[in-house]
């Protein structure tokens, strides 16, 4: 659905510099909890990661056995150092808990829950996906999450790390930009350790991550694919299913390590320079708007004295008539997205607490999230409409019913999916609306009207809020989407994935940007 905008938005295509954007890590191992079973090796788990990503660059902020408070400054520190075009990497090891489709990080003053306590814990107790929420609005280009906390229940006679009613954590969905890998599949035990009493300093996982973490070129995907076979196969030594988890939303590769101990955040892989200042100086001279000639003044303020940035100033004053005005810039408008995400999050946790099944607390209001509202409006005769879905209006209808609202008998809905595959395939003729966010936090939004030329193949135009327009075709394996856009100067193509009910899809496109559409009709 991204096009490449040939003004502006062209200048982000270029190769970054590695030097020019720093990578933070912070690191934080929880073993001396006071009010539940302590740990014997995330302190060393958290040791021996913040140890080998120093060594390759990564400016640490480490934190051990932390309490509440300690981990909230920990946290801001880290969020607080963070820029725009940075990699964050976030480390946890400690225990861990699931509740109500929610995932959260437990500091080493967390109290034993009992009957009734679970908005207590969850009070108490970091929420990664509100974590990741606050990485993510730094403007922090890559996020990567390792979350080594899928323990079992600490209240049974195990050596495991988990507070919830069942063991591991759950499934979430990760921000734009994130790579979150968890220890563990969802709902699985994280071993530990073998044996009882073996030697080994480091937990199951975090000892076979390690020494890959200092591997040179070794790229995230095939790291995490390697790693998951090796934990696999040695809990499978000792008659343990362990398979880890990982929710991948990133843009283009990433290397913790490579051959020259610099960074390596891939956009567009091959079309490096030795001087990236000149090559984006080319493009934005090909280009020949002021916007792109503009954009590159602003990205090499801090090199105004060389001879590349006195030629595009010559360029731009070249193109200005005389006592030409400054361009009053068009303020972005101001959305509620971030707070209605919350709000349906919050709204999928008291449904759940409700008995209605509204699945993961991932503030997407997604089908299950939908029929769950509309279960607890027929259950309860609640005087709402299906509208007021991540309204606070709802949300507190729902909280003062309390639990067990919704009866037990749940009517089984078809799975969409299945449904349109039997019936030859899913369908995205129509008309469709996108958003899109790029590299240097260019954003632009659009439509899209695709009409069906095949079994599985569509094409259509897209038209930009700059004005453009590109023929576009797309391939459907699946839910599976592949997408080759024209623009009248560039071809761009990207991938991404259709929603279960067929109603929306997000993708990722050549060019490092990623969207997300709706159908209209």
């Amino acid at each position: 659905m991204i096009r490449f905008v040939m003004t502006v938005l062209v200048l982000a295509l270029v190769p970054l510099s590695a030097a020019a954007e720093r990578r933070i890590a912070l690191i934080i191992g929880n073993d001396a909890y006071e009010k539940v079973p302590r740990l014997d090796k995330a302190v060393a788990d958290a040791t021996g990661i913040a140890a080998t990503l120093t060594a390759q660059g990564f400016e640490t902020i480490t934190a051990t056995d932390s309490s509440r408070r300690q981990m909230n400054r920990s946290i801001s520190e880290f969020t607080g150092q963070l820029q725009g075009g940075d990699t964050a990497v976030l480390f946890f090891a400690g225990h861990g808990v699931e509740i109500d489709g929610e995932n959260y990080l437990l500091p080493t003053d967390i109290v034993a829950p009992t009957s009734g306590e679970r908005d207590f814990i969850k009070s108490e107790s970091i929420a990664l996906s509100a974590l990741l929420d606050r990485v993510r609005a730094t403007g922090a280009r890559t996020t990567i999450a390792i979350i080594d906390a899928c323990r079992n229940n600490p209240f049974q006679s195990t050596t495991g790390r988990s507070i919830g009613g069942t063991r591991g954590l759950g499934r979430i969905t990760a921000p734009q930009g994130t790579f979150v890998i968890f220890s563990a599949g969802a709902g699985q035990l994280a071993l530990d350790e073998l044996t009882e009493n073996e030697d080994a300093e480091n937990s199951v996982f975090t000892r076979l991550l390690l020494p890959r973490l200092a591997q040179p070129d070794l790229e995230l995907r095939t790291l995490v694919a390697d790693l998951r076979r090796e934990v696999r196969d040695l809990a499978r030594s000792v008659n343990h299913q362990q398979f880890p988890a990982y929710y991948d939303e990133l843009l283009g590769d990433f290397y913790f390590a490579s051959a020259s101990s610099a960074v390596q955040v891939t956009i567009n892989p091959g079309t490096g320079t030795a001087d990236t200042m000149r090559a984006d100086f080319d493009l934005a001279r090909s280009i020949g708007t002021p916007e792109a000639i503009e954009a590159f003044l602003d990205r090499y303020a801090d090199r105004e004295d060389e001879f590349t940035y006195r030629m595009a100033l010559q360029l731009r004053e070249k193109d200005e008539p005389a006592a030409r005005p400054e361009p009053q810039q068009k303020p972005e408008p101001v959305t509620p997205e971030t707070d209605q995400r919350a709000t349906i999050r919050e709204t999928q946790a008291a449904l759940n607490a409700a008995n209605c099944s509204a699945g993961t607390a991932d503030g997407v209001a997604g089908p299950r999230t939908r029929r769950a509202f509309q279960r607890f409006i027929t259950d309860t005769g609640a005087t709402l409409r299906a509208s007021d879905l991540g309204t606070e209006k709802a949300l507190k209808a729902i909280k003062q019913r309390g639990s067990q609202t919704c009866s037990a008998t749940v009517a089984v809905q078809p799975d969409v999916s299945t449904t349109q595959l039997e019936q030859g395939g899913f369908n995205i003729a129509g008309n469709w609306q996108f958003r899109a966010s790029c590299p240097l936090f260019i954003k632009t939004t659009g439509s899209a009207r695709y009409t069906r030329t095949g079994p599985n193949s569509f094409s259509g135009t897209v038209n930009d809020s700059l004005g453009q327009t590109a023929s576009t075709q797309v391939t459907l394996s699946g839910r599976k989407m592949k997408f080759v856009m024209n623009w009248e100067s560039v071809t761009t193509y990207a991938t991404g994935t259709l929603a279960a009910d067929g109603r929306s899809y997000s993708n990722v496109a050549s060019n490092g940007c990623t969207a997300t559409a709706w159908r209209i009709n």
